[in-house]
């Protein structure tokens, strides 16, 4: 939209430029008329944007292509409680909370967060198990 708007308004300066050339102040009056045109589509696409929705779709469980989460950027590692019970998915690298979307219907292995961590497996940045269960933690 933004490309449409700057095109009318390089018409309107051409149009300009040509009425103050020609002496036609009729002419000056159509570069006004398509600055105004542009402004209405301005205003048009900001209304369009903010009355469209607002909540981000629910995630994908299941991506189509199979990509894993990212990795989860917390430092909320060390407050959680290494015994509290994380799932992990056999060949995927990451570790998950049972309320976790993106595990679905897939196949868990439950291990402790401390074996998860000695085995190689990083946080899910979908479910955040390091900030949840460390949250858990401080509830308690």
């Amino acid at each position: 939209m933004l490309l449409v708007v700057l095109l009318l308004v390089l018409v309107a300066g051409g149009v300009l430029v040509g009425a103050v050339a020609a002496g036609e102040p009729d002419l000056a009056w159509l570069s006004v008329l398509i600055s105004v045109v542009g402004v209405a589509l301005l205003v048009a696409d900001r209304r369009r944007r903010r009355a469209g929705p607002r909540e981000r779709p629910p995630a994908d469980p299941a991506p189509v292509d199979g990509r894993e989460p990212g990795e989860e950027r917390s430092n909320a590692a060390e407050a959680a409680d290494p015994d509290a019970e994380v799932l992990v998915l056999d060949e995927r690298p990451r570790y998950h909370v049972r309320t976790c979307e993106w595990i679905g219907d897939r196949k868990t292995i439950a291990v402790s967060l401390r074996e998860a961590r000695e085995l190689g497996f990083t946080p899910c940045a979908r479910c955040a198990p390091n900030a949840t269960l460390a949250a858990e933690v401080r509830r308690v």
